[in-house]
């Protein structure tokens, strides 16, 4: 008997048959979890990156111990009366002659401090923001040609006012920030970035 042509057909393990018939969902299965890792590393990156940047800016920013300087400005905002009182009592001691005092918007009613032996110049700024009050103490300042400024923010604030501020005016800048009630200071947080955002990336002049 002669033997058929041709070279036979090998039979499919049962391994590569399971393969074959295998759901294609169990397949993608693992794929999916490897992204949905990556995807969480990468969102733990992030929420990380943030709470540290935060705390760096916002919560702990760099400040300075109060020093003598030509003049002081007080920065109009949240807490009003912890900025206003510290900015008198830097004045009252002795570290500025003068005080410049933001009196917020035209229709804040703040009223304008008074300090014995400093003299004490209280401004509207029509822009109601910070980067206003900078304009204008940086003004201020260069027409009275100081060299330096002592600025009172709140805490939160305290990196944006100091950008601004040395945007503002070419002498050396201080900053000595009044305390930020806890309750507040989530809202100040959310708020601040945005300013924050802005002064680095959208409108970065004076």
């Amino acid at each position: 008997m002669r033997p058929t042509s041709g070279a036979a057909t090998p039979a499919l393990s049962n391994d590569k048959a399971a393969q074959l018939t295998e759901d294609p969902t169990q397949i993608l299965a693992p794929s999916r979890h490897r992204w949905r890792r990556r995807m969480l590393r990468s969102l733990g990156i992030v929420i990380a990156l943030f709470v540290v940047a935060t705390l760096a800016l916002l919560v702990r920013p760099p400040t300075n111990l109060p020093r003598h300087v030509d003049g002081i400005l007080s920065l109009n905002g949240g807490n009003e009366e912890a900025r206003e009182a510290l900015a008198v009592s830097l004045a009252g001691n002795g570290y500025a002659p003068v005080l410049l005092f933001s009196q917020g918007s035209s229709g804040n009613d703040t009223p304008c401090p008074k300090v014995p032996r400093v003299s004490v110049v209280c401004f509207v700024d029509v822009t109601n923001n910070t980067r206003g009050e900078a304009r204008w103490a940086g003004a201020y300042a260069e027409r009275h040609h100081w060299h330096s400024l002592l600025i009172v923010p709140g805490l939160v604030q305290a990196t944006r006012a100091r950008l601004l501020t040395e945007r503002c005016f070419s002498g050396q800048v201080v900053v000595v920030p009044a305390s930020v009630p806890l309750l507040e200071l989530p809202y100040d947080i959310f708020h601040e970035w945005g300013g924050l955002i802005e002064a680095l990336f959208i409108d970065r002049g004076c």
